[in-house]
Order: structure tokens, then sequence, then C-alpha cells
């Protein structure tokens, strides 16, 4: 492992908590339509643009509905929650860090516009990563797991991808740096999940993480200080 050139950061599950959030919301909204989303269609959505969750949740559903109407009531179901959202331990202070030692940062989300500006609103902080790849960002074709938006930060950074860490908690967002070429820190519990990236790519391009401390400590470690 190699002192990174530059370290790109998922938002939601990653640096906020807001994954509760955009479960319930989703879950109620196909309650909406007598259908119970499971565990893993749940798992399925986190990390994915808004848009192709609402394609997701339609197919599972299968009602005569247009895309519009689900994405409405979501968002009716989301109400002002994502204000509270509250940053994961340590994400500042990780974020700090990495701008007090000069190392490239950027932010990767499947979040648009409107929901960062909501997000970042009572999180100030998120302002002080200069780069941010937002899921509507008009020069990315495909969302995640598509490789399509980290590939965008790392052309903007002008960095190597295979010196690049990327953090994520999700499957489609990992499967997405890991297709950028980049290496993987899983921000999660899920086993299953550790366990399939693994089989599908290799286990000397991932590692699991408890806490974003464990980032820090990794840079201090690699750089001798």
């Amino acid at each position: 492992m190699e002192f990174p050139e530059a370290i790109l950061f998922d938002l939601d599950g990653v640096l906020l908590d807001t994954e509760t959030f955009l479960a319930k919301a989703w879950s109620d909204t196909a309650k909406k339509y007598n259908y119970q989303l499971s565990k893993d269609q749940l798992t399925e959505l986190k990390g994915r643009q808004k848009i192709n969750c609402a394609q997701k949740v339609l197919e599972w559903i299968n009602k005569e509905i247009s895309i519009e109407e689900l994405l409405s009531i979501q968002k009716s179901k989301l109400g002002n929650q994502l204000r509270e959202a509250k940053p994961f331990k340590g994400s500042i202070e990780l974020i700090k860090f990495c701008l007090k030692i000069k190392l490239p940062i950027a932010l990767v989300t499947s979040s648009s516009s409107e929901s960062y500006k909501i997000k970042s609103s009572l999180n100030p902080w998120l302002n002080s990563i200069p780069i941010k790849v937002l899921g509507d960002n008009k020069y990315i074709s495909s969302g995640k797991p598509s490789p399509d938006p980290y590939l965008e930060a790392i052309k903007k950074l002008a960095v190597n991808p295979k010196r690049t860490w990327v953090i994520e908690d999700s499957y489609s967002g990992s499967v997405a740096g890991l297709r950028a070429g980049c290496y993987l820190w899983f921000f999660s519990e899920d086993n299953g999940i550790l366990n399939k990236l693994i089989s599908e790519f290799s286990q000397n391009k991932i590692q699991r993480i408890n806490e974003l401390a464990e980032i820090i400590y990794f840079l201090k470690l690699l750089k001798g200080f």
C-alpha cells in the first residue's frame, strides 16, 4: 500500500449518516402501493442516483405509474429529514486532516445538487471539499455502479487512479470505485457485500474500516508522521 495521490469520498453513509432516512422514504413510498421492500432490495438502492432508485422500485412494485409520480411521493416521504443528518464520527476530522496535509480530495456522490444543498446547509464543513462530483453532473452519462463519477473526479484532480483511495459504504458505490481502478476502503459492517466485492475483484484492492479515524492512522503511518 502506497500513500495516496488523492482520496475520493462518498457522501451518504460515509460522511453523513443519511441512509436510514433514505431507506425509510423508499420503503414508505413502496408501501403506498402495497409493496414491502426487503432488506436486500433496500441495500440494492444504496449509493444509486435517485432516478435509478425510482426505476428499480417501479420495477419491483409493478404498477402503472410514472417515474415522476414515484419520485414526488418519495420526496414527500423524505420531507425535511435530510436536514437532521449528522456527520459520522471522525468525518470532519478526516476532511480537515486531508486539507491540512494538502492531500487532494473530492466528493463523489449520487446526491443531486438540490439534495447536496439541503445536506450541506447544516453541515457547511462539506463545502471545504474543493472538488464535488454530484449525481446530476452534466458530464456523467451513468451513475454508480458505473465508474463514470469516479473517473470524472480523477480527471478533475489529474491523479493516477491506481494511487487513489475511494471510501464507500454501498455495493454500487464500491463497484464504481473499483471499476475506476481505485483502492477501496469499505466503510461498512456488511460482511455479505464485502465478501461479494472480494470475490468479484481482488482482496489486495479492498480493505474494510470500522471508523474513519483509521484512514488518518494509515495516512500518518505511510507518510511517516
